[in-house]
C-alpha cells in the first residue's frame, strides 16, 4: 500500500495492535520504544485514550492496559460479515483436511484484506499477518473477488489500482483471467506474496449484510501445486456444506462457479 495513513489515527489504531500482540499492561518506555514514537506525543496519546475511556492507567505499576469499551466497538462486526454461518468451524475443517495455511479475506476498497487466518503446526508455511491487505489483483482472493464483479466494476477498480498503486495493470488479460475463474469456480495463483507461496481461493456465499468473502488455502507453491486437484476439491465441498446452512435470506441469487473444477490458473 502506498497511500499514507493520518499519523495520529495510526498511532492510535497500532497503540491498540501492540496490546493486541503482547496482551497484557503496558509501560510508557514500552510502547514508544517498541513503536519507534517520540516519547512526548506518545505521553499526549497515551492520556488522551485514558480519557476517552479506551485505556486504563493503574498508577501504582505504571501501566496501561484496554478497557472493555475496546472490544465493545467491535463485539457486533462478526454476525455483521459472517451472518448465521459457523465461518470458524468451516475454517477449521479446511485447515484440518488440507494441513495448510487457511485464510478468510474481504474486499476494502482497491485491496484484499485477511479478516481471519489460521495456520498449521508445521513450519512449511507462509502465513499472511491477520489483517494485512494486498492490491486485489495481486492476491488469489483478490481475483475470485474480481471475478464476480461486472465488467464496469472492474475497470473502474482497475483505473484506481493503476492511478494509486503505481500499478499497469493488463484490463484485457485480467478480464481473460476473470473469465476463466468465473467458469471454473476457483483461482490458483503462485508467486504472491513471496516467490515460493501459493494461494487457491473461492468464493464464499454472501452474509446478511452483502459483504463479498472468500476462503483460501495457502503455503509453498510446491505443497499447493502437489496436492491442488484435492484442495479444490475440499474448499468447493466446505462451501457447499457452509452454504447448507445459511437460512435463505442470507443466499446470494446463484452460486458463483460450477461445483468442481480441474484445471488451473497458471
Amino acid at each position: 500500500m502506498h497511500r499514507d495513513p493520518i499519523k495520529s489515527a495510526a498511532r492510535t489504531l497500532e497503540v491498540l495492535e501492540l496490546f493486541h500482540e503482547r496482551r497484557e499492561p503496558l509501560r510508557l518506555n514500552y510502547i514508544f520504544e517498541r513503536l519507534s514514537y517520540p516519547q512526548s506525543s506518545t505521553t499526549t496519546l497515551l492520556k488522551s485514550m485514558v480519557l476517552l475511556g479506551y485505556l486504563n492507567y493503574h498508577r501504582p505499576s505504571r501501566t496501561y492496559f484496554p478497557t472493555p469499551r475496546v472490544a465493545a466497538l467491535g463485539d457486533w462486526i462478526n454476525h455483521h460479515i459472517y451472518g448465521a454461518g459457523d465461518l470458524l468451524d468451516l475454517m477449521q475443517d479446511v485447515q484440518l483436511r488440507t494441513d495448510e495455511t487457511v485464510v478468510v479475506s474481504s474486499q476494502n476498497d482497491i485491496f484484499i484484506q485477511h479478516i481471519r487466518v489460521l495456520q498449521p503446526a508445521h513450519e512449511f508455511k507462509l502465513p499472511p499477518p491477520e489483517g494485512s491487505m494486498r492490491v486485489l489483483t495481486k492476491s488469489a482472493a483478490g481475483l475470485v473477488l474480481l471475478s464476480g464483479m461486472t465488467a464496469r466494476t472492474v475497470d473502474k477498480l482497475v483505473r484506481h489500482i493503476n492511478i494509486h498503486e503505481g500499478e499497469k495493470v493488463d484490463l484485457p488479460q485480467l478480464t481473460e483471467q476473470l473469465a476463466w475463474i468465473r467458469g471454473e469456480g476457483y483461482c490458483l495463483l503462485a508467486g504472491f506474496p513471496l516467490a515460493l507461496g501459493a494461494g487457491l481461493a473461492v468464493p464464499l456465499p454472501q452474509a446478511a449484510h452483502g459483504i463479498p468473502l472468500t476462503l483460501a488455502v495457502g503455503g509453498l507453491n510446491s505443497r499447493i501445486a502437489r496436492r491442488k486437484s484435492e484442495f479444490v476439491e475440499v474448499l468447493l465441498a466446505a462451501v457447499a456444506v457452509y452454504r447448507s446452512k445459511l437460512p435463505a435470506a442470507e443466499l446470494p441469487a446463484a452460486p458463483h462457479g460450477p461445483t468442481d473444477a480441474t484445471t488451473n490458473t497458471g
